[in-house]
């Protein structure tokens, strides 16, 4: 292997449950593969978006890999992972209980057949958005803007979005994306909530 000098980077994917993710280098396409074991503190967890310090070494492959990596920002500890697994399972419950009520909702006929297979359809869409874009991340090739994950959930693809996160294990670090995309989730609600508040309110009398 070939060691160059001290590099300093931005963690820009990880997989917390393989341990493994890949770092943005300032000025450079090729990102740098990183595996828990390079870290010189094990007992640190990295997320994406954490600035990193590292040695670039390229291995009989040809490909860049970090080592001795430091982080100069961020981390948690690994007893931590208890509270991250409590949201995976809530964010879960979001997603699963609001198609589980379009489907009840029009089961009763309280909403029509066409809004139902819509949120299913671009839950679909949005969860092999993510999941193509984590497989270009390990690949490095073209991946799917932050953007337009956004907007898939925006439009009504939020709850394949948040299944996604916690199943794919992506985008799942990311403290600003998250915000971003529950408040989309938010903004859906709401605008079911108004588009069809009669309706609801009839269900919600039947359920209680």
């Amino acid at each position: 292997m070939t060691k160059i000098s001290i590099t300093l980077g931005t963690i820009d994917s990880w997989d917390d449950a393989k341990g493994f993710g890949f770092i943005q280098i300032p000025g450079q396409k090729q990102q740098c593969f990183l595996h828990i074991s390079g870290f010189t503190n094990k007992k640190l967890r990295p997320q994406a978006g954490n600035r990193v310090q590292f040695h670039q070494v390229k291995d009989k492959q040809g490909k860049w890999r970090a080592e001795q990596a430091q982080l100069l920002s961020g981390g948690t500890l690994k007893s931590s992972r208890k509270i991250s697994s409590s949201t995976s399972r809530f964010s879960v419950s979001i997603a699963l209980s609001f198609i589980a009520g379009l489907t009840i909702a029009y089961s009763l006929q309280h909403i029509s057949l066409w809004l139902l297979l819509y949120f299913i359809t671009t839950s679909l869409v949005t969860f092999i958005a993510y999941g193509w874009d984590k497989r270009s991340a390990r690949k490095k090739r073209w991946r799917v803007s932050e953007f337009k994950l956004q907007l898939l959930s925006l439009v009504g693809g939020w709850p394949g979005a948040l299944l996604a996160q916690q199943w794919l294990r992506h985008k799942s670090s990311k403290g600003r994306f998250k915000f971003v995309l529950w408040l989309t989730v938010l903004c859906n609600l709401t605008l079911i909530y108004l588009l069809h508040r009669p309706e609801l309110e009839t269900l919600f009398m039947h359920i209680k």
